[in-house]
């Protein structure tokens, strides 16, 4: 019988308030109710609500009051440690909610980025020092309603061009594209011309470039050159992908232009060149197109999932991407 009583208890425990249950406990160690309330923090009447309302669940005295103070009840003497036990699992729980509040998750960033610089700042985050303090972050390819998608929150922030800004965001200029690499197959007959190697040469060949929003998106620097120079441009294709990009290199004898990072991570695949094209013939592209401006892309403050600091070091490892190689 005692241990139906037990069981019995412990299922009505359950159904119990968990403040009620601590009333209980302090009740029981201290022998008095004025002191459980002075413990608890919590007013006299309150302590003698939560005490009426244990015995209705109970149908049980729990504590006769006694010259020295409350004294429990056979009932009350069997409920004391599993009431002890829960009240320790509650201690853990709270401890453990406020060191993830101390030290919360780090959540996931989608981050948008132009694919011209996309992999090489992907090869930078991987084995940056800071990677952990970013936590994950996913990297997805600048689109045309990338803007759109940072101003609905569906994109965290984005490093872009500087021409766009339609949605009222809020830009921080990093860095611009200062030079470009000629990219081609090893064996490819444009590493065959004499230096330095000029963008006359480079129309000699079919050209290839990798579309990229807020730069060539209309028009290539290349073509635009050749059509104020009259020169006359071999062929020219694009592609909007990066896989692409490198198929067409090595499948169809093209050759393209690159960004500085972006041409050294080409120079490092097997059967792909990548040199530096001349500064006198950057300037000349420079004259005929104003070359954008690489910026954070960031809604404002309050709708932020991430920090200053985060922000300053994305900007930093982009900087050392065009200073470093």
């Amino acid at each position: 019988m005692s241990n139906f009583v037990t069981i019995q208890a412990i299922k009505k425990v359950s159904e119990l308030d968990i403040f009620c249950l601590l009333v209980f406990k302090t009740i029981y160690e201290t022998g008095y109710a004025n002191l459980a309330a002075k413990e608890l923090g919590v007013s006299a009447p309150k302590v003698s609500r939560c005490l009426t309302l244990l015995r209705k669940t109970f149908d049980d005295e729990l504590f006769y009051r006694r010259q020295q103070g409350l004294k429990p009840t056979p009932l009350a003497e069997q409920l004391y440690q599993p009431i002890c036990q829960l009240s320790d699992t509650i201690e853990q729980i709270e401890t453990v909610a406020q060191q993830t509040n101390r030290n919360p998750a780090k959540p996931l960033l989608n981050v948008a980025v132009s694919n011209n610089i996309i992999s090489s700042l992907a090869m930078s985050l991987s084995s940056s020092k800071f990677f952990n303090h970013f936590g994950p972050l996913r990297l997805h390819v600048w689109q045309s309603d990338t803007e759109e998608k940072i101003h609905n929150g569906e994109i965290d922030f984005g490093i872009g061009f500087d021409d766009q800004g339609q949605h009222s965001l809020n830009l921080t200029p990093i860095v611009k594209i200062d030079s470009l690499h000629v990219v081609a197959k090893s064996e490819h007959p444009i590493w065959l011309c004499p230096d330095p190697l000029t963008l006359e040469d480079i129309a000699e060949f079919d050209y290839m470039y990798l579309k990229c929003h807020g730069f060539n998106h209309r028009i290539d620097p290349l073509e635009l050159y050749c059509q104020e120079k009259g020169h006359y441009l071999a062929s020219i294709d694009h592609v909007c992908d990066l896989d692409d990009w490198y198929w067409h290199l090595m499948t169809m004898g093209s050759v393209s232009l690159a960004t500085k990072p972006e041409g050294l991570i080409a120079n490092n695949i097997p059967q792909i060149s990548a040199k530096p094209l001349p500064m006198s013939e950057f300037t000349k592209l420079r004259k005929v197109m104003s070359l954008p401006i690489y910026s954070f892309f960031e809604r404002d403050n309050p709708y932020r999932r991430y920090s200053e600091e985060s922000k300053q070091i994305i900007i930093t490892l982009i900087k050392n991407l065009f200073v470093t190689v």
